[in-house]
C-alpha cells in the first residue's frame, strides 16, 4: 500500500469552510424554492389549458 504522506491536503481555514457551507445551504434553499415555484406554475398552466379546452368545447 502506498503512503499518502507525500500528498499535501490543503483545506481553507475553518471559518471559510463554515462560510462555504452556509452559502451552499442558502443556494440549496433557493433551488428548493425555485423547484416549488416551477411545479406551481406547471399546475396552473395545466388548469388553464384544461379550462380553455373546456370553454372551447362548450362554445362549439
Amino acid at each position: 500500500m502506498k503512503s499518502l504522506t507525500p500528498f499535501v491536503h490543503l483545506l481553507p481555514p475553518l471559518a471559510e469552510q463554515h462560510r462555504i457551507v452556509a452559502k451552499v445551504d442558502e443556494l440549496m434553499a433557493l433551488c428548493d424554492r425555485l423547484k416549488a415555484g416551477l411545479a406551481e406554475s406547471r399546475t396552473r398552466q395545466e388548469r388553464l389549458a384544461a379550462t380553455l379546452i373546456e370553454s372551447a368545447l362548450q362554445a362549439a
